[in-house]
């Protein structure tokens, strides 16, 4: 009996220490989604200008994962600041910041200014993940410039234009866009779509960025610059009214602040007029954007009609 009663402790026991592994294993494995992480936060910014390549700026519009399928999507805006004729091409590669590990990279989609990248198989337990956007320039316009290089060299032989090789040419230049877990978005419908969803979605969330951009022009800078005119040109009649009971010395100091104070008003009246011109042309472009819109959503509609 006692026996017995021995064995059912030690398997109880048993049990308890099996449950507690379990647990801390299962902590263990899922801390970071809710652990506080104290650690330096390595995200790209969102909505700002990327640097370092020499014909393009890039500009990090999203990030989402789908922890089902383990798959991330990335979309990047292309901004076409050098001189090349040619815009140039991009290739991708992508790797976990803590395990080294390399995920597949590819383009699923690319307009005249997007493109969105997937990357496929990033385990759940991922922290920060670098994906290397390399730029690829046009080959005929590289061997243009080494060849106008070559030229400018006097010491270089003639022969020597005609035998320019890959090798010679510069290396393309490429940047890092890093994704930190605790600021890339967790979208578990997150699929590979058709080239006309992913044309929709990209409109439409160009439409709400530019809304966006004249809702703050309308509601924000203008009405601060126009509250500045009013305070200074107040602030310009009381210094003006005082003047008279000033001395002479005090009126030319007054005098040069009145003159700061008409050219600070002048310099906002200034600011005003290029918000306005810059929300029309805003407005032209959202105008645009809901042509393209309505277009490819054209034949959809036609379709809902019919039946």
């Amino acid at each position: 009996m006692k026996s017995k009663l021995n064995r059912g402790i030690e398997n109880k026991v048993y049990i308890g220490i099996m449950i507690t592994l379990g647990v801390l294993f299962g902590v263990f494995f899922t801390s970071k989604t809710w652990m506080y992480d104290d650690s330096a936060i390595a995200q790209t910014p969102y909505n700002e200008s990327i640097n370092g390549l020499s014909q393009t700026t890039l500009i990090l519009r999203s990030w989402e994962y789908n922890p089902n399928n383990q798959l991330m999507e990335v979309t990047i805006e292309t901004v076409h600041t050098g001189t090349d004729a040619a815009e140039p091409t991009f290739t991708f590669k992508t790797k976990g910041k803590e395990s080294r590990e390399s995920y597949p990279a590819k383009k699923v989609y690319e307009s005249d200014n997007v493109m969105i990248v997937q990357i496929e198989n990033v385990p759940t337990e991922y922290h920060v993940i670098g994906l290397f956007v390399t730029e690829h320039r046009d080959k005929n316009i590289l061997k243009q410039e080494y060849k106008r290089q070559l030229m400018n060299d006097s010491e270089v032989a003639t022969t020597a234009l005609e035998e320019i090789k890959e090798s010679d040419l510069p290396k393309p230049k490429d940047v890092i866009v890093v994704g930190d877990y605790r600021e890339i978005e967790v979208n578990k419908n997150l699929v590979t779509k058709s080239d006309k969803a992913y044309q929709k979605e990209t409109i439409i969330a160009d439409m709400n960025r530019i809304e966006q951009e004249i809702s703050i022009i309308i509601d924000e800078n203008i009405p601060f610059q126009e509250e500045l005119v009013t305070t200074l040109t107040k602030d310009k009649k009381d210094l003006q009214d005082g003047m008279e009971f000033e001395t002479e010395e005090e009126q030319d100091e007054t005098k040069k602040e009145i003159e700061h104070k008409e050219n600070t008003i002048s310099h906002a009246k200034e600011q005003i007029e290029q918000y306005k011109t810059k929300v029309k042309e805003l407005q032209e472009k959202y105008e645009s954007r809901e042509e393209k819109l309505n277009a490819l959503l054209q034949p959809e509609r036609q379709t809902e009609k019919e039946t």
